[in-house]
């Protein structure tokens, strides 16, 4: 055995096994990656296992907020400086409780992959909930509650609403106005604000010139998918250039085997760990600075859930490898063990 590792075809046996291990995670990886990566299902599952619908809020408050204090803006959201956080908490939730951002985020993300999945050419969301529910008692309670956050409205403001020569003003607006209560008014000019609003927006629009890019995204799930294919062809050609009884296949196959499930077995355990490495070192820099702790923190607990359930079937794979090749090691030791006998007991 020692002198084979010598001669050409056991040094090349030798590459084509390290080749193997080295290739065995990657291929497994990739494989349940895209298996599982453009199923709707795992983003579902992650968004519910790190409670992001009950998140999004908080989240949605420290985006806004912080883009308002922007001392460069200058549009409709530096209008709502005055709204301290808590008041953004308030106006947000009741703007979007959790049980309408659960039904927008599974909207959205059904259509996004079933674009990536070849099944649709473009990806609309619905704004038809959001409008009835911001048409609704509560959803005007919370715009009515960011008005009273804004500087208090002038008289020629409060007169022309009054007069309803004018629309809903970025302002503060007394309950009545000599002896006019203002408040259905508003209600009423809240509503038809809203009701400008368009029925769904479009996210991905239908465009030509993504036909490639889709394509190409074909292509790499194709690659992905046919790569164990390189780590099997590995194993075949140590078969091959190696084996020449039973002995020698259980040597050839099951260290590799072995090494490679375990291997697996660990990359596959430290999945979310991992995740949340990668995350801090190749898209925290890239984000902007101005992001909170919080939302790197909600966006970071939501990439590692979704590469966990990604590459979770790899466990299961990975220890049948990882069994089968000790098994086989195992086997090796009794054959060893046998032939040491026999040998004896002829001399």
């Amino acid at each position: 055995m020692e002198n084979f590792f010598k001669t050409p075809k056991g040094i090349l046996a030798g590459l084509l096994a390290i080749l193997f291990i080295g290739t065995t995670p990657l291929a497994l990886a990739f494989y349940n990656v895209e298996q599982n990566a453009f199923d709707t299902g795992l983003y579902i599952q992650a968004l519910e296992d790190e409670n992001i619908y009950q998140r999004l809020p908080e989240l949605a408050v420290q985006a806004l907020a912080n883009a308002a204090q922007a001392p460069e803006r200058n549009d409709l959201l530096s209008l709502f400086r005055n709204l301290s956080e808590e008041e953004w908490r308030v106006f947000i939730i009741g703007l979007l409780p959790p049980g309408e951002l659960k039904i927008m985020a599974e909207d959205a993300v059904m259509q996004v992959l079933a674009y990536l999945n070849g099944e649709s050419d473009k990806v609309v969301l619905s704004l038809a909930r959001l409008k009835t529910h911001l048409q609704s008692p509560e959803g005007v309670s919370a715009i009515y509650g960011m008005l009273k956050a804004q500087p208090d409205c002038t008289v020629e403001q409060v007169t022309a609403m009054a007069l309803g020569q004018q629309h809903m003003t970025l302002c503060n607006p007394p309950d009545t106005f000599l002896f006019v209560d203002l408040r259905p008014i508003i209600a009423a000019q809240i509503r038809s604000a809203v009701g400008l609003l368009p029925e769904q927006v479009s996210i991905i629009s239908a465009n030509a010139d993504r036909v490639q890019e889709l394509q190409n995204l074909k292509n790499v799930r194709l690659v992905m998918r046919l790569s164990p294919i390189l780590p099997l062809l590995c194993l075949l050609a140590v078969a091959v250039l190696a084996v020449r009884s039973l002995k020698d296949w259980l040597n050839w196959w099951g260290y590799p085997l072995l090494v490679a499930g375990l291997i697996s077995l660990s990359l596959t355990a430290l999945s979310r760990p991992l995740a949340a490495l990668m995350f801090k070192s190749l898209i925290v820099p890239v984000l902007p600075v101005s992001l909170s702790p919080y939302i790197l923190d909600v966006f970071k607990d939501l990439v590692t859930s979704i590469v966990y359930h990604a590459v979770q079937p790899t466990f299961k794979i990975a220890g049948i490898i990882a069994l089968i090749g000790l098994i086989m090691v195992g086997l090796t030791f009794l054959l060893r063990r046998d032939s040491a006998k026999y040998d004896s007991g002829r001399k």
